[in-house]
């Protein structure tokens, strides 16, 4: 080969190496900024995730809680047998046990007739008490 071929042929070769250098470089860029993008998609979606497990979350616990208020604003509570669980059921038998044992107390407590009378020595002991917190209250200024 002759110098000025060779030259020429080293002159193309290291155009075509600088294109491809900068065609690489670019490749890279565009690669670096398409995988922070990708990397912000996928934060989002976790987040979208996490966000909507708590927003089922809180919708439970606020079904949860109008449910309760409801069966506070209602003078007696419902009975459900039939959508109730097993463990709920004896839950409920347990309650109502409770709430019959309440009303039989109450019961009881309406029958029960209780007199109250003056004890004798009453009147006496408490004027002496009385001077006692009066002298405990000059006292407390001294």
């Amino acid at each position: 080969m002759s110098l000025p071929t060779e030259f020429d042929d080293l002159q193309k070769k290291k155009a075509e190496l600088e294109n491809e250098l900068q065609s690489l470089t670019e490749k890279e860029k565009t690669l670096n900024e398409d995988l922070k993008t990708l990397e912000v998609k996928v934060a989002i979606k976790e987040l979208e995730a996490k966000a909507n497990m708590k927003r089922e979350a809180v919708e439970k616990l606020e079904s949860k809680k109008s449910d309760l208020e409801k069966d506070l604003r209602k003078p007696e509570t419902a009975k459900i047998v039939e959508e109730q669980k097993p463990e709920e059921m004896d839950e409920t038998q347990e309650m109502d046990e409770t709430q019959e044992m309440e009303k039989a107390e109450e019961k009881q407590e309406k029958d029960l007739m209780v007199t109250v009378a003056p004890y004798e020595n009453q009147e006496h002991e408490q004027p002496q008490k009385q001077p006692k917190k009066e002298d405990k209250r000059k006292h407390r200024f001294f």
